[in-house]
């Protein structure tokens, strides 16, 4: 005692993390430095979760681009905590029930999930990857750069063997297949996927 967090999660039924994942906020948002008074008014707008964990992180610009990196040209900025080869940034993590369901109103966690990860998009900002995704496959890689990823896939076999981190992330979907099939239906639709960007 107590039991390991892993535990319960492998217990879980489907309505509890259903219940969880639209009742309760767990996200991390990694947002270049200067951005974070901006994003603090946002997830107090948007969200209204506290307290809020800050934590800095730097990202170093490599010879190779990983799946995060810089913004480019931020070297040209001289912002506080830039170097010339690394950016600062900082992890915003809001972790607790919105200030909506605390009062009982509506809250529709799945949109709010969705919003986040647009707004990191919009803001060059990542999400871990531990964290559940609601985007699309097309608009989780918008986020992050794949190609060193899919090269080292290839490279090590892992292409048809494990399954892809996006698959990983995404809510309530075991299997690459399940996700495409979704994803086709969801295609098929007349109506318009809602975390595509306006053109």
């Amino acid at each position: 005692m107590p039991p390991k967090v892993a535990v319960l999660k492998a217990t879980q039924s489907e309505y509890i993390r259903n219940y969880y994942h639209d009742h309760h906020v767990i996200q991390d948002l990694l947002v270049p430095l200067y951005k974070v008074a901006d994003t603090l008014e946002w997830v107090h707008r948007e969200m209204e979760v506290y307290p809020v964990w800050l934590c800095p992180h730097r990202i170093y610009k490599l010879p190779v681009k990983p799946m995060i990196y810089p913004e480019p040209g931020f070297e040209a900025h001289s912002r506080q905590g830039d170097t010339k080869y690394a950016q600062m940034y900082a992890d915003v993590g809001v972790y607790y029930a919105p200030g909506a369901v605390l009062r009982g109103e509506p809250y529709d966690g799945a949109q709010k999930c969705r919003d986040v990860e647009l707004f990191l998009i919009e803001n060059h900002g990542f999400q871990p990857q531990y964290a559940v995704t609601e985007l699309s496959e097309k608009n989780f890689w918008r986020m992050f750069d794949r190609t060193l990823y899919d090269q080292c896939r290839k490279k090590y076999k892992a292409v048809g063997t494990f399954m892809s981190v996006y698959y990983k992330s995404k809510k309530g979907k075991k299997t690459e297949k399940e996700v495409q099939e979704a994803e086709q239906e969801k295609a098929e639709l007349d109506t318009p996927e809602v975390d595509e960007p306006a053109d």
